[in-house]
């Protein structure tokens, strides 16, 4: 018997993301060739591998004993291709391979785009993808295998994050500034903090800030009045004077509106963080992941004002 080490490779992408859904993304395939080469390899073998008491309904999927103790040798399969990458890499000048970004439209417009151009002339081996997504989805997507890497961002004064599995490198802090109605000009410290305000959703870094901004003056909460998943929603609501919005640099030198200015008072709203994220485990890094990472730290660095 000759076991397929493509068919290996399937199932070891079953085993880790749990679906035959999950594993098609990940080898860019059809659910049904996927379905087709599991069929295939039990038959190779003459065993069977998935349980197929959990299929269907949604649930993820489970393997028997015997798929199991194949998919363990098939994760060694896994971490030999990965090897031979690295090593194909050093012998070729350079890494090699497709490598799935994703990470949020501010993040996208200033950082993962230029990353990426500069990229496709200095390291033509590289195969990067740019998905849009929002943090807790790429969290999921990353431990589920579907992203290679996510630019994600958490509140300035919340200290650094850990996730199990998952390793965040930082990328740089993005101060906040605070943006109101061109009509409110001249406005104190005190009027401002009065609201209303264009806010982001309750577990949201920029929601943080907001809310320890206002409870440092001494008020209980904020008057909010909308809540905007995008900045360039919050400023557009802002230019239109219907409230204050907490608004990074990076999204402010993105989206400039002639209604709305950036308040010069004494509040310090303080930052938000940024970070580049990726799998913990063996070969983890890969050499193509690493070299992303190298050119979006670059890109960040290289931002004016940055904190």
């Amino acid at each position: 018997m000759t076991l397929d080490p493509r068919r290996l490779l399937v199932l070891h992408a079953v085993d880790r993301h749990g679906s035959v859904q999950a594993a098609a993304e990940r080898l860019h395939l059809t659910p049904s060739a996927v379905s087709q080469q599991l069929s295939k390899l039990e038959a190779e073998t003459g065993v069977a591998l998935l349980d197929r008491t959990r299929l269907g309904g949604g649930r993820s999927i489970g393997l028997t004993a015997a798929g199991r103790a194949l998919a363990a040798h098939a994760d060694v399969l896994a971490a030999a291709l990965g090897e031979a990458e690295q090593t194909l890499s050093a012998l070729r000048g350079g890494p090699v391979g497709a490598v799935t970004i994703g990470a949020f439209p501010t993040a996208i417009e200033r950082l993962v785009a230029p990353a990426v151009a500069h990229l496709a002339l200095v390291q033509p081996g590289l195969r990067p993808r740019v998905v849009e997504v929002s943090e807790p989805a790429a969290l999921t997507d990353l431990a589920a295998g579907r992203l290679d890497l996510a630019v994600l961002e958490h509140d300035g004064e919340a200290g650094d994050r850990m996730t199990t599995g998952i390793v965040e490198r930082p990328l740089m802090r993005d101060a906040y500034r605070i943006v109101v109605p061109h009509a409110w000009a001249g406005r104190s410290d005190t009027d401002v903090l009065a609201g209303p305000w264009i806010a982001g959703p309750p577990d949201s870094a920029a929601r943080a800030a907001l809310d320890r901004l206002v409870t440092g003056a001494g008020r209980t909460r904020g008057d909010v009045a909308h809540e905007c998943l995008e900045f360039t929603a919050a400023l557009s609501l802002v230019g239109a004077g219907l409230g204050a919005a907490l608004v990074p640099e990076l999204a402010l030198r993105q989206f400039q509106h002639a209604h709305a200015l950036v308040h010069r008072g004494e509040l310090d709203a303080g930052a938000r963080v940024l970070t580049v994220a990726h799998c913990a485990g063996r070969n983890q890094p890969s050499a193509a992941i690493d070299a992303v990472v190298t050119a979006l730290r670059r890109q960040a660095g290289s931002q004016p004002g940055k904190g």
